[in-house]
């Protein structure tokens, strides 16, 4: 009984090989066995993402599952979420700042949350995350590094804490004695990390998307639009 039960709230399916996969549409993941190795599929409200585990070291009779990276956020709200952040961090430099964008599903909407810090200094920060609830979701994990030359990057202890949380964006802003700020952004999640930092300069001061990121038009439309790289 155990066993359905954990196979019912984390399942693990073959990818067909000779159909189309039926995507999650519910908030939850799964795992999916691929021809070329082991896969996760993650359904936020926020974000859709197939995301590669590990290879296999030998053919699978199995399909491959579709390319799939879809972040939901509005565009504009989350440049200017971001925009705000850096003006909060420079406002605090030389010290460490830190804050969160949660996301609500029904209003579709972000908002802007500074946690309580623990302690923080020129080179550390420390502060409780917030806590989910149905209408405020944390979505983006932001800190400062205040006026350290090494500018955005993200330390080992970075990388300790985002490997046990679940799927969100971390940002990293510094360089914040300079007129232009060093940014930078990754997705974590399952142990998992996908460089976005390219994406998010483009977003913050190039304000539009280069590559394969295809937004569409919003100046004329506020509704929710989403991200897929």
């Amino acid at each position: 009984m155990l066993d359905a039960t954990l196979q019912a709230a984390c399942p693990c399916v073959m990818c067909p090989r000779y159909e189309p996969l039926t995507l999650l549409t519910e908030d939850s993941h799964r795992f999916l066995i691929c021809g070329d190795g082991l896969y996760v599929e993650v359904c936020r409200p926020w974000i859709h993402a197939i995301l590669k585990v590990m290879d296999s070291p030998i053919p699978l009779p199995y399909g491959q599952p579709p390319k799939l990276f879809s972040i939901q956020l509005h565009r504009r709200a989350l440049i200017a979420g971001l925009q705000h952040f850096i003006r909060r961090s420079r406002e605090i430099a030389p010290l460490e700042h830190a804050a969160w964008l949660t996301f609500d599903p029904d209003q579709k909407t972000l908002g802007y949350v500074e946690p309580e810090v623990i302690s923080r200094g020129a080179g550390h920060i420390c502060y409780y995350r917030p806590d989910a609830t149905p209408h405020c979701l944390p979505v983006v994990d932001c800190h400062s590094h205040g006026y350290l030359p090494e500018g955005a990057f993200f330390s080992d202890e970075d990388d300790a804490d985002d490997m046990t949380d679940d799927a969100k964006l971390a940002f990293v802003v510094g360089n914040l004695d300079k007129p232009e700020v060093s940014v930078a952004m990754r997705f974590v999640g399952f142990g998992l990390s996908i460089k976005l930092s390219e994406w998010v300069r483009s977003l913050l001061y190039d304000d539009h998307i280069t590559g394969e990121i295809e937004l569409g038009n919003d100046k004329h439309d506020d509704r929710e639009r989403p991200y897929p790289l």
